[in-house]
């Protein structure tokens, strides 16, 4: 009988040990966010035709974004979205800049993009590299929907660009390939290209995680407005053989008709070996979807 005892009580430890190590590991690790959404490319924003100076629902909406509670900050950021009212331009980025709820500072972009007052681009560009990673996601987004040189070209080379740095926060890259999707939704395509080059990049990173969100978020390319059309210029033009190859293999994911005639080019023509096989392997996996 003590025997028995002695044995439950070992296997009852043994099962506690397993399911504390099991929580462990479903923990976000530092500098991870693993209950964060997937990345999807998103429309740019449809702005306000016209500021006003006049819209009887902006007052109260400006003056409820200092509300004590979050909710009601997010929902008056939300109205003053559509108020398309010129007065709500500087609360907005004060919000930006100092609310104490990641989630206000995020409506508050949101927001600034929906209205579209050119005002507000040089500010935002500012706090691009001192915000939340999810603050930087919605900069993103708001940014390129201004469709204007300086804010296309921050959300490139400020906010997806890692330069010399090193990539070690999921938050981090998250921003960046939202960045990148955005970049491809523009109508000036002068960004894309660079864009999709950092995702290359990010697609060798060491973290298994991280080579798997720059998976998700090529194959998000494929419904942005520039982003296979990129694949296929790179696949064509482009000097680096692992660029060609990379090319080559997304354009087989993305399984469009219309990818063939570049495909079946580089399968037989292509001047390096190894781009020549991936073109082999994608139009072979077209053919199996």
């Amino acid at each position: 009988m003590l025997s028995q005892i002695r044995h439950f009580l070992i296997s009852c430890l043994l099962a506690a040990i397993a399911v504390a190590a099991a929580c462990a590991q479903s923990q976000p690790q530092p500098g991870q966010t693993s209950s964060a959404a997937p990345i999807r490319a998103l429309p740019l924003y449809e702005k306000c035709e016209a500021l006003v100076d006049n819209n009887s629902s902006a007052p109260a909406a400006i003056a409820a974004l200092k509300d004590k509670d979050s909710p009601k900050r997010i929902k008056a950021a939300e109205s003053l979205a559509k108020a398309c009212d010129s007065r709500a331009t500087n609360p907005l980025l004060a919000a930006v800049r100092d609310d104490s709820d990641v989630a206000v500072r995020v409506a508050a972009v949101e927001a600034l993009g929906q209205l579209g007052d050119q005002l507000a681009i040089d500010p935002l560009i500012e706090v691009i590299e001192s915000s939340d990673w999810r603050v930087r996601v919605a900069l993103a987004r708001t940014l390129t929907s201004f469709q204007v040189y300086r804010s296309s070209n921050a959300v490139l080379n400020v906010l997806s660009n890692p330069g010399d740095k090193k990539v070690s926060e999921e938050g981090d890259l998250r921003a960046r390939c939202q960045g990148i999707l955005q970049v491809n939704q523009l109508r000036d395509v002068r960004f894309s290209r660079k864009a999709v080059g950092f995702l290359f990049l990010f697609l060798e990173h060491e973290n298994q995680e991280f080579r798997r969100i720059a998976r998700e978020t090529a194959m998000e390319l494929k419904g942005t407005r520039n982003g296979y059309h990129e694949m296929l210029g790179i696949l064509k033009q482009a000097n680096f053989p692992d660029f060609r190859r990379k090319a080559a293999y997304w354009l087989g994911k993305f399984n469009l008709e219309d990818t063939r005639p570049a495909l079946e080019e580089a399968a037989a023509s292509d001047r390096d070996s190894m781009v020549r096989q991936a073109a082999q392997d994608a139009l072979a996996a077209m053919k199996k979807q």
